[in-house]
C-alpha cells in the first residue's frame, strides 16, 4: 500500500509557550465536571477529611501520570500524543486501534458532557425555548461550533481563546473561594439551612473506591497537552513546566472548592445537593447570585471544550500522515497552522453525540458511563509504553526521565488498570440501578459501541502500514 508523501508540516514552528501548555490543562479539567461529581463524592465519603483527601490523591496520581507523560513527549516526539506513544511503544495496529476509538467514543464522549453542561446552565440565564432540555442542545451545539469556528479561524486565535477563558474561569472561582471563605470567617449561618443527610459511621471501601473514580474523571484531561506536544517551544523543558503548573493550579482549585462548599454547606448539605456551586453562591452572595454562578459554569465548560476541541484534532492529522488510507485527514492548514478537516469531521461526530445525549435524562452521567472504561485501559496501555520505550532505548541524552523509575511508572500503570476495573463496575452497578437495559437508547448505544469495537480490529488491518517516524522538528 502506498504511503503518502511527507508533508511540508515538518517545516512549521513550534509556536506554544509552557504558558500556553498550563492554560491547555487547567481548561480541558476544569470544565464543569466538578459541579456535578462532589455531592457524590461527598455523599460516599464520612467527613471533610476523607472528602479532602481523595482530591489530594487524585492530584498525586495525575501529577504521577504527568510526569510519565512528559518521559514519551520527549522519548517519542513524534505528532499525534498518545497516538505516537502507542505505536512506538507497541506497533502500528494498536495505535490505529486507539485513534479509532479516541475518534468515535473517547473524544466525543469526553467533549460531549462540557457541552451539554454548558447548554444547562446557558438556559438557566436566557432560555431560547420553554422545554429545558430542547433549549440546552441549541446552546451545546451553538457553543460547538462556536468554538470549532475560534480554532478554524488559525493555533494563534485558538490558543488566545483558551488563555483568556482560562484566565476567566480561575479568577472567577478565585472569587467564588473568597466569596465563601469570607462570608464562614463573618460568621455567617450558611450551612444551617441545608436538608441533612444519613451519616456513615466509618469509610468504606467501596465508597472510597467509588469516590476515586469520579475524583479521577474530574481531573480528566491532564494528559491532552501531549497532543500538541511536537507543537510546544523547547520542549525538554516547557512541556514539564506546563504539565507542573497546569496540575498544580488545577489540584489547589479543586482542594480550595472543595473545603469551601463544605465550610458553607457542610458535609451532609454538599452530599444532598443537586447543583453545589450554586447553593454555596446564595448563601454566601444572596439568591440573586444563581445567574452569576451559571455564567461562571458557562464559560468553564465552554473553556474546556475549546480546549478539547483544539488538542484532538491533532491525533488524526497524526494518523492521516502516517496511514495512506486516512491520508485526506492529514491535512495541515500551513497559513493557520491547524488541521482543518480533522478539526471539521471531529466536531461533527461530537455534535451527534450532543444531541443523542443531550436528549436524553441523565445524558451527562450516560456520556461519562460510556467513556471511562475506554479511557482508563489506554491510559494503562500509555503507562506500559514507558517501560517499553526504555526498553528500546527511545531518546536521547536531552530526554526527560521519569524519577524513582520503575515505581512511579508502575504506580501509574497500576493504578490506571484499577480505574478500568473500577469504571466498569460503575457501569455495571448504574445499569442496574437505573434499569438501562429497558432504555431503547441505551441498548443502541451499546449496539454502536460493539460496532466501533469490533470495527477497530478491521480498520487496522485494512489502513496498512504506517509511514515511519512523522516528527515536527524543534524551531
Amino acid at each position: 500500500m502506498l504511503v503518502m508523501p511527507e508533508p511540508d508540516f515538518e517545516n512549521s514552528k513550534r509556536t506554544l509557550s509552557a504558558m500556553d501548555a498550563a492554560c491547555i490543562i487547567v481548561g480541558i479539567i476544569i470544565g464543569a465536571g466538578i459541579y456535578r461529581t462532589t455531592p457524590t463524592i461527598a455523599a460516599v465519603t464520612t467527613d471533610a477529611y476523607w472528602l479532602i483527601g481523595v482530591w489530594v490523591l487524585g492530584g498525586c496520581l495525575a501529577l504521577m501520570g504527568a510526569l510519565c507523560y512528559v518521559e514519551l513527549a520527549t522519548s517519542i516526539p513524534d505528532v499525534g500524543g498518545e497516538y505516537a506513544y502507542l505505536r512506538r511503544g507497541f506497533n502500528d495496529s494498536t495505535a490505529t486501534v486507539y485513534a479509532w476509538i479516541e475518534f468515535w467514543i473517547i473524544r466525543p464522549g469526553s467533549t460531549g458532557p462540557m457541552a451539554i453542561l454548558f447548554g444547562e446552565y446557558a438556559h438557566r440565564v436566557l432560555p431560547l425555548a420553554e422545554n429545558e432540555m430542547f433549549s440546552g442542545v441549541i446552546y451545546a451545539v451553538l457553543a460547538t461550533v462556536a468554538m470549532l469556528a475560534v480554532n478554524l479561524r488559525g493555533l494563534k486565535t485558538g490558543k488566545r481563546t483558551q488563555n483568556v477563558l482560562t484566565g476567566v474561569k480561575v479568577i472567577a472561582l478565585l472569587l467564588l473561594i473568597i466569596v465563601s471563605f469570607t462570608a464562614v470567617f463573618l460568621g455567617a449561618e450558611v450551612s444551617a439551612s441545608q436538608p441533612v443527610v444519613e451519616e456513615q459511621a466509618s469509610q468504606s471501601a467501596g465508597g472510597f473506591l467509588l469516590a476515586m473514580v469520579l475524583v479521577m474523571f474530574t481531573y480528566g484531561g491532564w494528559n491532552d497537552v501531549s497532543f500538541v506536544a511536537s507543537e510546544v517551544k523547547e520542549p525538554e523543558k516547557n512541556i514539564l513546566r506546563g504539565l507542573l503548573v497546569g496540575i498544580f493550579i488545577v489540584v489547589v482549585i479543586y482542594i480550595l472548592i472543595n473545603i469551601a462548599m463544605v465550610m458553607t454547606l457542610g458535609q451532609q448539605g454538599l452530599a444532598s445537593s443537586k447543583t453545589p456551586a450554586t447553593d454555596m453562591l446564595s448563601l454566601t452572595a444572596g439568591e440573586h447570585a444563581e445567574k452569576l454562578m451559571a455564567v461562571l459554569i458557562c464559560i468553564s465548560a465552554l473553556g474546556a471544550v475549546n480546549a478539547m476541541l483544539f488538542t484532538s484534532a491533532r491525533i488524526y492529522h497524526a494518523l492521516g500522515r502516517q496511514v495512506s488510507a486516512f491520508h485526506w485527514l492529514g491535512q495541515w492548514n500551513h497559513r493557520l497552522h491547524v488541521p482543518a478537516r480533522s478539526l471539521l469531521l471531529q466536531t461533527i461526530v461530537i455534535l451527534m453525540m450532543v444531541v443523542g445525549f443531550g436528549l436524553q435524562e441523565d445524558g451527562f452521567e450516560l456520556l461519562v458511563l460510556f467513556v471511562s472504561p475506554f479511557m482508563w485501559t489506554f491510559l494503562t496501555l500509555v503507562g506500559i509504553c514507558v517501560f517499553r520505550a526504555r526498553h528500546k532505548g527511545l531518546g536521547d541524552e536531552e530526554s526527560y526521565r521519569t524519577p524513582f523509575y520503575p515505581l512511579l511508572p508502575m504506580l501509574f500503570t497500576v493504578s490506571s488498570l484499577f480505574m478500568v476495573y473500577r469504571s466498569l463496575s460503575y457501569l455495571d452497578l448504574q445499569i442496574e440501578e437505573q434499569k438501562l437495559v429497558d432504555n431503547s437508547f441505551f441498548i443502541f448505544l451499546s449496539i454502536f459501541t460493539g460496532l466501533v469495537v469490533v470495527s477497530a480490529a478491521g480498520v487496522a488491518i485494512w489502513s496498512g502500514p504506517h509511514k515511519p517516524n512523522a516528527r515536527k522538528p524543534a524551531e
